[in-house]
């Protein structure tokens, strides 16, 4: 559940499509702009991510080994959405004393784009891979018209914190000469990493990020369980779905003791630096952050503190949440029409 996959595709995939891409600004308060994009009926998960959640069983619990964990991650059935022609190359990046993989993707006819969205995938700091999330960033270069390039971060443990951040970064400085217009992103763990490279990116004077365009990050280390950040409660849902989604809040709190384990290894480091924890970061570091997120994500009220405190900052934060949907959605690109939505908007904010 916690990385679900399908090879089905959604019912009315092409309508439902159309109905998302109509709806509008749904708030605009306190520097946030919110598209809430729901559900038909309301408050129910989507039938394909409700097949996964329902099979968790009361009192779940996670393997700790790391093996277990990342097999977890692995992700398969995805569908490419582009049909225009695209050129995906390897390539390595040799900056600041460090060798860091790289998948360069971009449409035939944009190959010279200006614009470079950098991303990093999920898997929990020490999981995924850049092919994981391959699918969904091709659609994102054919829709921008930009170059993506997918980054092979360090992994925990076996290197963990900061290494992922300074992979991160080294990329960033090899782009400053050839790109005008840089972003970052990233899908849960790796938008942390993305969002840990933004504030490095000002710190020490590479450049200026010109957006964010992040996908259910998590932005904090060792929150409080239970506290106001994982209660679920306040999640609106029908009755007879409520106890499946409190069992997938209860994996996710394992999950987030888990990877931060595994991530700051046997460092005695402050899980509250802003580079550990981007919530408790600067919000004035962040510009232009658009963060996209499902309705049932146990990262979603994170993620949701994080917006208001950044668009409180900066006036110019934007929010989507897509209704029945939950966590690692990108593992549904081209079989859920709410993650090709997600997709074109992500886009638009690059």
């Amino acid at each position: 559940m916690l990385n679900d996959t399908t090879t089905k595709q959604s019912l009315g995939y092409s309508d439902e499509l159309r109905r998302l891409q109509g709806i509008g600004v749904t708030d605009i308060a306190d520097g946030v702009t919110s598209w809430v994009k729901e559900r038909d009926p309301l408050h129910t998960f989507e039938p394909l991510v409700w097949e996964t959640v329902a099979g968790i069983e009361a009192n779940p619990q996670l393997p700790t080994d790391l093996f277990s964990l990342r097999q977890g991650t692995e992700t398969s059935g995805q569908r490419d959405l582009t049909t225009t022609a695209m050129k995906v190359e390897m390539q390595q990046i040799v900056a600041m004393n460090r060798r860091v993989r790289v998948i360069r993707i971009a449409r035939e006819d944009h190959l010279n784009a200006d614009k470079a969205y950098i991303y990093f995938h999920g898997g929990a700091y020490y999981g995924g891979t850049p092919e994981d999330v391959l699918l969904a960033l091709k659609f994102v270069a054919e829709q921008a018209n930009c170059v993506v390039y997918n980054v092979d971060y360090a992994l925990a443990p076996e290197q963990p914190y900061p290494a992922g951040i300074l992979d991160g970064l080294a990329v960033v400085a090899a782009m400053t000469a050839e790109y005008a217009h840089i972003s970052l992103g990233g899908d849960s763990a790796g938008a942390s990493i993305a969002l840990g490279v933004s504030q490095l990116c000002k710190s020490m004077g590479i450049c200026e990020i010109a957006s964010h365009v992040l996908f259910y990050p998590t932005v904090i280390q060792g929150s409080e369980l239970p506290g106001p950040l994982w209660d679920d409660n306040q999640i609106t849902i029908v009755s007879e779905q409520r106890a499946a989604l409190h069992r997938s809040y209860q994996l996710f709190e394992q999950l987030d003791a888990i990877m931060s384990g595994y991530y700051v290894a046997d460092q005695a480091v402050d899980l509250t630096a802003p580079l550990l924890s981007p919530l408790l970061a600067d919000p004035t570091t962040f510009h232009n952050v658009t963060l996209l997120v499902g309705e049932y994500d146990p990262f979603r009220l994170q993620g949701e503190a994080f917006i208001k405190r950044v668009g409180h900052a900066n006036g110019d934060a934007n929010y989507f949440r897509y209704g029945g949907i939950s966590h690692a959605f990108l593992n549904f690109t081209g079989n859920v029409p709410a993650v090709e939505d997600a997709l074109m908007t992500a886009a638009k904010f690059i």
